[in-house]
């Protein structure tokens, strides 16, 4: 008997004990146990009951999600990751259901919303934000729905959207970033449905349409900005479907086709306005052969298309029949030859998606090369822009180096050998200065440039917002130009003088305590501006890559508007509100050339 009881008590004695201790489990992705998915906590091995730490890890080895669990529930703050190891969200679980705030993450850091969770239920106030960090969205939800005002806005802060929700449900209102109304239509949740409109700048009309579940189905039409339709069809979950009709302004029809899940089918035709056949092209599965036609009806193109890319030997013709030119093409891309009407060379350069693009080469009759042209389109077609270079008088050979400083020399016209690149350049030193520019420059030897240029304005750079002093001022925003410049070589570098068109978006920025809150007052501003600008570059090499440094002085005059709230005059009194803008600036920039054609 005594044997009985001393066995029955060890046995209850050591159950409790493996009750009251947790034993770590480990799981695998593979049998061989080299790759770790799980580790987890039970604290009774016999039922498996989920008690302690919970860690789960990408095959990757990079950790998936951690947490804690009690008694089979989740508990606690809970963080998921992104396969290459960022936080992708966290938030509080509690027996296995959200609760309080949770924060997502998008894969670079920023965070991308934040809002309250009860259950599986949206409530209170979310905040959507861009990747850069900046606010996208914001408003409330209740009991999982959108509920009262919400607003939308642009990455600098400018309002891009509103809508008073009931229900889930509004009227959306979207607008350009000068404040004109883009577009218009109702919203469920977040999603696009019903009848919307799409408008230009100017106001006028420019599509209309049904949407249902966030994505276009149905009619849609679109129109000139005359009012005039400039083309009809039918959409299905966002793809193209149908018959698409498209018109002239005038009313004729200019081209006509069928979509099917949103690639060209069957048999499409193109019309000139005086009614005659342009171009057709029957499609099976996206590939055919495609025909152009002159008004008289002559064959002005032939070539095959798959996947709607031209593809193979396209043929090129005068409208006599003779040979204009021919392209061997692969994806859509490939090398033109033009022709004279007695097969010489006349033209030759490369053409991709149907764009002519890069520096294209121009021949006398007799084969002799007289110069380079690169093309410029505004919406014309591919053939009409080839015909249009073959029909251009003929170049005369440019001067060379030698004649630089001779009185024929103009800024410009191109030099024979030519030096032509891009130059790429920023200073991130003036970052202690409050600012970061970058400028891409097209660079043509000793005579010409073109930059557009990008700066970052954060005065001061390495201070965040949150932590500037109360009623101090900062600024934030942005400024791009255009600026052409005039080069003049001398013995060492050169000096040009040139002028820019500039725009700067900035908004000044105060920490204000409003009791017990402290919250951020901006004043934007806007200036556009004309320039004039002088300058020196100094190059490593005058006419090969190499390295290259930029300094200029200029002023600037122009227009300028900035939007001071009322409630914070007294923050912003140091700011002038004067319409009328004049800077002085100077720049010193170092970057590299990076030649993208030599003509030698």
């Amino acid at each position: 008997m005594k044997k009985i009881f001393f066995l029955w008590f060890l046995s209850a004695a050591l159950h409790s004990h493996l009750h009251g201790q947790s034993v770590t489990r480990f799981t695998y992705h593979d049998t061989q146990k080299k790759n770790l998915k799980e580790m987890y906590q039970v604290k009774d091995t016999i039922r498996n009951i989920l008690h302690g730490k919970y860690i789960s890890y990408f095959l990757n080895g990079h950790m998936e999600s951690k947490g804690q669990f009690v008694n089979n529930e989740t508990t606690g703050v809970w963080e998921f990751y992104y396969e290459t190891g960022n936080l992708k969200m966290r938030g509080i679980l509690r027996q296995n259901s959200n609760y309080g705030l949770w924060e997502y993450f998008y894969e670079n850091g920023q965070r991308s919303m934040e809002g309250t969770i009860n259950g599986k239920v949206k409530e209170g106030i979310w905040k959507i934000y861009y990747e850069s960090g900046e606010l996208k969205e914001t408003g409330e939800y209740a009991d999982n729905k959108r509920t009262g005002f919400w607003k939308t806005f642009f990455e600098d802060g400018a309002k891009r959207g509103e809508i008073e929700y009931n229900n889930d449900m509004g009227r959306y209102t979207e607008f350009y970033h000068s404040g004109k109304v883009l577009a218009e239509g109702p919203k469920s949740g977040a999603k696009n449905v019903g009848r919307w409109r799409t408008f230009a700048e100017d106001g006028t009309l420019e599509s209309e349409g049904e949407y249902s579940g966030g994505k276009k189905n149905g009619a849609w039409k679109y129109f000139y900005s005359s009012g005039k339709a400039s083309s009809s069809g039918q959409y299905e979950n966002d793809e193209p479907v149908g018959l698409w009709t498209y018109y002239f302004e005038n009313g004729k029809v200019s081209s006509q086709g069928e979509f099917v899940k949103g690639s060209k089918n069957g048999y499409w035709s193109s019309f000139h306005k005086n009614g005659t056949v342009r171009s057709e092209i029957n499609y099976v599965n996206g590939t055919g052969e495609y025909r152009e036609y002159y008004e008289g009806g002559q064959l002005r193109i032939k070539g095959q298309v798959v996947s709607e890319k031209n593809q193979g030997k396209w043929q090129y013709f005068y409208d006599d029949g003779k040979t204009e030119g021919e392209c061997d093409f692969e994806k859509g891309k490939g090398t033109y030859y033009g022709y004279y009407p007695n097969g010489t060379l006349q033209t030759k350069g490369q053409i991709e998606d149907d764009l002519r693009v890069g520096t294209w080469e121009l021949y006398e009759e007799d084969g002799n090369l007289t110069g380079y042209y690169k093309p410029v389109y505004e919406n014309k077609n591919l053939a009409d822009a080839i015909s249009a270079m073959a029909e251009k008088s003929k170049v005369p050979m440019p001067v060379t180096n030698s004649k630089r400083n001779t009185r024929k020399f103009s800024y410009f016209d191109p030099m024979f050998p030519e030096y032509t690149s891009m130059i790429v350049q920023g200073n991130p030193t003036l970052m202690f200065l409050g600012s970061l520019p970058i400028g891409i420059e097209f660079y043509n030897e000793a005579r010409l440039g073109h930059e557009f240029s990008f700066e970052g304005i954060r005065d001061p750079f390495f201070t965040a917002d949150g932590h500037m002093s109360i009623g101090k001022l900062f600024t934030r925003g942005y400024a791009f130009s255009l600026k052409q410049k005039f080069y003049n070589p001398m013995s060492m570098g050169m000096w040009y003088f040139g002028h820019e068109i500039r725009f700067t978006n900035i908004g000044h920025y105060t920490n204000v305590q409003l009791q017990p809150l402290i919250i951020t007052a901006i004043a934007p501003e806007q200036r556009v501006e004309y320039g004039l600008l002088l300058g020196y570059r100094l190059m490593q090499h005058l006419a090969k890559d190499g390295f290259t440094i930029d300094a200029f002085v200029g002023y600037g005059f122009g227009y300028r508007n900035v939007t001071i709230d009322s409630q914070f005059q007294n923050e912003f009194n140091s700011i002038s509100s004067n319409h009328f803008s004049q800077t002085f600036r100077f720049g010193f920039n170092f970057g590299y050339s990076f030649s993208f054609d030599t003509t030698k």
